[in-house]
C-alpha cells in the first residue's frame, strides 16, 4: 500500500492483466504482448523472462518482482504504454506482492503439482492462486475452463464478469458471461487450425505453436485481447504471425539433423503435456528425453517425472537442473524411484555432455526433447551460478 501511493497508483492509470497458473504463465503474457503489438501497439511485461517492453527485457530473479519494484516499474511506463502484463506467482500472491494493484484483467492457466516445498500441499497451493480473483481488484476474469480447479471456481465466481475459455466442452459457457469455446482442430507437421465458436462470433485461427495446451494458452490470450476491445477479424487475420516463445517449446530444426525442441517443463503435468504432445505429432519418430529435477525444491514430483518420462518417450537422459545444494546423486535417485523399465534409462549428471551423448547417438529422423530449463542460461550448483544454456550448447554441436 505504502509503494502503491509512492507511486501514485499507477495500476489505475494503465491496462494491468495478471496471469497465474502452474504452466503457460509466460506464454500467455508474451502471446498477449505480441499480439498487442503486431496490432500497432506498445506492451511492458514483467515475468520469467524478464522485465521491461517487449523485445527489450532485463533479467530478473522472481518470476513476480517485489511490492516496490512493480509499483515502481508501473510508474516508469506510464508514459509510453497502455498495457501492461505481469506473471503473478503462488509466492507472490502470498507475500501480497501485487496486493494494491488494479488489474484490469486476471487469467488463470491451470493448477497442477509444484512448490509444495513452499505450500505444503495442493489445498493450499490451490487456495494461493484463487486468492488474485477473490481478494485483489480485479475487473474482469478469464478461466481455462478445461482446468478442474478452474471449473469449480467458475460455478461460484459471479458471471457478470468471466469468460469461460473451454476446448470441445461447451457445457461450461452457461456459468460465464461470455465464452470461447474450441470445436475443431487440426494439426498438422507445419501449424495448427482451431476452429471456434464464441460471445464474440466464430472463425478459424492458426498457429505454428506446438501442443494442445499451447492451444489453451492461445485462446486465453485471443480471450484477453477481446475483452481489450480488439476486433475479432483482426485477431484472426494475425494468429499466425504469434511467434514461439524463446524456451516453451522451442523448436530447433536443421536440414540432415534430428529436431530439437527445448522447454521448460518442470512440474509432472507439464512433462507429460509436452512429451504427449511430441507423440501425437511426430508419432513415427524416436523420442529422446533429456531432463532433471531441481535440488531443494518439491521432492514429491520427482519420481512421478521419472515415471512420465519413461512412460511416453523411448530414451530417457537423466541429468542436472540446479541441483543448488543438494547431492545431484539423491535427485537423480529419487527420479528414477517412479521408472520400472530401467533399460530406457541413462544417467548423465553433466547437462552439457547429456545433451551431447543424445546428438551423437540419435539419427536424423529422431525427436530429441530437451527439458527444465527453457530460456535459462545457467546452471545453480552449489553457491555457484554457472554459465550454461541449452539453446547454445545445441548450436555449438551444430557448428561442430
Amino acid at each position: 500500500m505504502l509503494a502503491e501511493r509512492f507511486y501514485c497508483k499507477p495500476s489505475s492509470q494503465l491496462k494491468v492483466v495478471g496471469i497465474t497458473g502452474t504452466n503457460g504463465k509466460t506464454t500467455v503474457a508474451q502471446l498477449i504482448n505480441q499480439w498487442n503489438e503486431l496490432l500497432g501497439n506498445k506492451t511492458a511485461t514483467m515475468g520469467t523472462l524478464g522485465n521491461g517492453f517487449h523485445n527489450f527485457l532485463k533479467p530478473t530473479k522472481n518470476t513476480t518482482s517485489s511490492a516496490i519494484d512493480i509499483q515502481s516499474f508501473l510508474y516508469s511506463v506510464l508514459n509510453q504504454v497502455k498495457l501492461v502484463t505481469i506473471e503473478v506467482s503462488s509466492h507472490g500472491l502470498v507475500q501480497n506482492r501485487v496486493k494494491s494493484i488494479a488489474f484490469h484483467i486476471a487469467i488463470f492457466t491451470n493448477l497442477t503439482q509444484d512448490h509444495l516445498d513452499y505450500h505444503g500441499n495442493m489445498k493450499k497451493y490451490a487456495l494461493a492462486k484463487l486468492s488474485l480473483f477473490t481478494d485483489h481488484k480485479v475487473k474482469k476474469i478469464i478461466l481455462n475452463a478445461n482446468d478442474r480447479y478452474a471449473q469449480n471456481w467458475l460455478k461460484n465466481f459471479p458471471n457478470k464478469y468471466t469468460v469461460a475459455v473451454t476446448i470441445k466442452n461447451s457445457k461450461q459457457k452457461k456459468y460465464a458471461k461470455k465464452w470461447i469455446n474450441a470445436t475443431n482442430i487440426k494439426i498438422d507437421s507445419r501449424k495448427t487450425d482451431i476452429q471456434f465458436e464464441s460471445s464474440w462470433g466464430t472463425g478459424t485461427i492458426s498457429t505454428c505453436l506446438i501442443g494442445k495446451f499451447n492451444i489453451e494458452n492461445l485462446l486465453l490470450a485471443l480471450a484477453c485481447m477481446l475483452e481489450m476491445n480488439y476486433k475479432l477479424s483482426d485477431l484472426i487475420k494475425t494468429s499466425i504471425q504469434l511467434k514461439p516463445i524463446y524456451g516453451r517449446m522451442q523448436k530447433l530444426h536443421f536440414s540432415r539433423k534430428p529436431i530439437c525442441i527445448i522447454d521448460y517443463a518442470h512440474t509432472p503435468d507439464a512433462l507429460k503435456q509436452a512429451l504427449s504432445s511430441i507423440k501425437s505429432q511426430y508419432s513415427q519418430k524416436k523420442i529422446w528425453c533429456i531432463f532433471g529435477c531441481g535440488g531443494e525444491r518439491d521432492k514429491k514430483k520427482r519420481p512421478l517425472m521419472g515415471k512420465i518420462a519413461e512412460k511416453i518417450a523411448d530414451k530417457v537422459i537423466i541429468t542436472n537442473d540446479n541441483p543448488r545444494n543438494e547431492d545431484q546423486n539423491i535427485i537423480i535417485n529419487e527420479i528414477i524411484a517412479g521408472c520400472i523399465k530401467k533399460e530406457k534409462i541413462i544417467i548423465i549428471p553433466n547437462r552439457k555432455k547429456a545433451i551431447s551423448y543424445v546428438f551423437v547417438q540419435s539419427n536424423i529422423n529422431d525427436i530429441i526433447f530437451i527439458s527444465g530449463k527453457g530460456h535459462e542460461n545457467y546452471q545453480i550448483i552449489g553457491n555457484h551460478r554457472i554459465d550454461h544454456s541449452d539453446q547454445e550448447t545445441i548450436l555449438n554441436l551444430l557448428e561442430k
